[in-house]
C-alpha cells in the first residue's frame, strides 16, 4: 500500500484496512507507530500516493492530517484510526505488579478519555495503567 519511494522507515508506520464510517466500504489506512498523524509525518505521506489528505477535523475544530476513504473521500477521524492501531500494534509497558512487560490498551470506558489503560498481567489479573504515549 505504502509507495517504493516513500522517504520514510516503513517500520515505522502500519497500515491496514477499515470500515468507512460514511460508505461502509473497506479503505486503506496508515498510521506512525507510537507516534500521532498529525506531524511533520501526516505531510510528508500526504506528498506520495498514499490515503493521507489535509482535512478539517470537525472534533479540534481546525485543519490536520488525516487519512481519507479511497471510495467516497470522507476523513476517518484520527481518534478512531489511532484507537484501530492500539488494537493491532499494543505497546508494551512495565507491569506495576510483577514487572514484566505486558500489552497495554487503552480503557474503553470514561478512563480512556483521560488517558488510563490497563495490562492483563498472568499473575495479578487487570491492572490499571497511565497512557505509555504521554498522551
Amino acid at each position: 500500500m505504502l509507495p517504493d519511494d516513500l522517504p520514510v522507515d516503513r517500520q515505522k508506520l502500519l497500515t491496514w484496512e477499515t470500515d468507512c464510517w460514511q460508505c461502509g466500504e473497506q479503505t486503506p489506512v496508515v498510521w506512525p507507530r507510537g507516534d500521532h498523524l498529525d506531524t511533520p509525518l501526516g505531510d510528508i505521506l500526504a506528498n506520495y500516493e498514499t490515503p493521507v489528505e489535509r482535512v478539517y477535523s470537525n472534533t479540534l475544530g481546525k485543519e490536520v492530517w488525516g487519512n481519507v476513504c479511497q471510495n467516497c473521500d470522507s476523513y476517518q477521524g484520527n481518534h478512531f484510526i489511532q484507537q484501530e492501531a492500539l488494537e493491532i500494534d499494543p505497546p508494551l509497558v512495565d507491569c506495576p505488579r510483577c514487572g514484566d512487560e505486558h500489552e497495554w490498551s487503552p480503557d474503553q470506558g470514561m478512563g480512556g478519555a483521560f488517558g488510563q489503560g490497563w495490562v492483563s498481567c498472568p499473575e495479578y489479573g487487570e491492572i490499571p495503567v497511565g497512557d505509555p504515549r504521554g498522551e
